[in-house]
């Protein structure tokens, strides 16, 4: 009789879970993701940058730029911190969309130019080499 009302507890609390899990997954806002791909000249590397925002219920903004080889799925910028080189929160609403900016000055060089916002007190993660030890990263602050 004891092992039945066991049984019959832990499934009752196992469903709550569940049914608690999918209301959670309903009505939570996810952040919004973009991701944009620029190769080096080679084709070898590519360097991708993450911004992840959401405006609701804390409004945030965040660019995350990797660097890792073109045959990598560009969403391994988000799965693996390694490859990262650039960290920081997003350039002014403004600047947005052109900042941080991409490109490559050869094979083995890239350069990134980007605006921080005025008044965030985060300073930017900046890596000077990849994770490869190849591609050299240079970084231009523009006010």
């Amino acid at each position: 009789m004891k092992a039945k009302t066991f049984l019959i507890g832990f499934l009752g609390v196992v469903l709550a879970l569940i049914a608690g899990s999918i209301y959670l997954a309903a009505t939570t806002d996810r952040a919004d993701k973009a991701l944009v791909a620029v190769a080096a000249p080679d084709g070898k590397y590519k360097a991708v940058r993450l911004t992840v925002s959401n405006d609701t219920p804390v409004n945030f903004c965040v660019d995350t730029i990797a660097i890792f080889l073109t045959v990598y799925p560009d969403s391994f910028v988000s799965s693996n911190s390694a490859y990262q080189v650039y960290t920081a929160p997003c350039a002014a609403p403004a600047k947005r969309n052109a900042f941080p900016k991409i490109e490559w000055l050869a094979n083995n060089k890239v350069q990134i130019t980007y605006s921080p916002e005025p008044g965030v007190g985060k300073a930017p993660r900046l890596k000077e080499r990849d994770m490869s030890l190849f591609v050299d990263i240079a970084y231009v602050k523009v006010e």
